[in-house]
């Protein structure tokens, strides 16, 4: 352990008074990560897991894992979640209506903290968000360690935010926590499988390894198809289109891909015109940072 990684309460947050320190984790390394600095700096906390009924089934094994390291980690989310949430609208999120991260995530995390505030304690949000995976468009880079968020109803704490790659798995390491097995076949991100922000090789592996989530989003788009078509009968132009498919694509004569088309356009070289003659090989993940798996600890992690 650094004096870098060492993480401390600002003193914004301890000018608030008595607070309710709530770690966001995902089942992904920099939540992992984050709840790990502050068992390490030995800070009082809760935990809690949005479950978007949407994960893969690596990621609901990963957490019960962590909750044998770390203790309690709470469930809150929208009954039924992604698949219910998709059915009662015929519709899917897309990158410029990502209504999944807002129901399915932040409402029910902010719903749990406002449950959990009494009295004079505020709840402070404790997220993973780290400066170096940060883009133009995400914005994580320019982000605060602590603010107000008007846009989350609260305060938020981004106690790793300055971390690099190498300080998220060294936690790890140290307290013998294995990172989710999704980054071992070479996923750089584990929330929602897929997520409609899904790469090609994101869509590749999901459809190599989860051929059961393929044929669900099938059976959702077809389900989505039947309902436009009923609700398009009753209401005339209620539905512009009455296809509707998980993922959209940047052409304008086609917005939308059925599934199966998508993944066989996963599956072919650069440009999408051949397969390729050997397997591709993953390069995000584990592949991308190096050996990143975490030796079995000898005894169990001290409370």
């Amino acid at each position: 352990m650094t004096n870098s990684t060492l993480i401390q309460i600002p003193e914004q947050i301890l000018e608030l008074g008595p607070v309710v320190f709530v770690v966001n984790v995902s089942g992904g390394k920099d939540s992992t990560a984050t709840a790990l600095a502050m068992r390490e700096a030995g800070i009082p906390h809760r935990r809690v897991f949005a479950d978007t009924r949407w994960e893969a089934a690596e990621t609901y094994e990963h957490l019960d894992m962590l909750r044998e390291k770390l203790g309690p980690i709470d469930v809150g989310g929208y009954p039924g979640g992604m698949p219910a949430k998709i059915r009662e609208g015929a519709r899917f999120a897309s990158r410029m209506q990502r209504w999944c991260t807002r129901e399915l995530k932040i409402e029910p995390l902010r719903a749990y903290c406002d449950a959990i505030e009494s009295g004079d304690a505020l709840a402070v949000t404790v997220t993973g968000i780290r400066a170096e995976e940060g883009t133009a468009k995400n914005g994580r880079a320019e982000m605060a360690e602590v603010e107000d968020d008007e846009r989350w109803g609260g305060w938020m704490w981004r106690p790793i935010h300055k971390w690099t790659i190498a300080d998220v798995l060294a936690i790890h390491h140290r307290h013998g926590v294995p990172v989710n097995p999704l980054y071992q076949i070479g996923h750089d991100r584990v929330g929602c499988y897929p997520c409609v922000m899904a790469n090609k090789e994101d869509v590749r592996l999901v459809a190599d390894h989860s051929p059961a989530r393929v044929a669900e989003i099938r059976d959702l788009e077809a389900g989505a198809k039947v309902l436009r078509e009923q609700r398009n009968a009753e209401t005339p132009g209620r539905y512009a289109h009455t296809d509707a498919h998980f993922f959209r694509t940047v052409m304008r004569d086609k917005p939308t891909m059925p599934i199966d088309e998508v993944v066989a356009w996963s599956r072919t070289e650069r440009g999408g015109r051949q397969l390729p003659m050997f397997p591709a090989v993953p390069d995000g993940g584990c592949f991308r940072w190096g050996l990143c798996e975490a030796p079995a600890p000898a005894d169990k992690p001290s409370e």
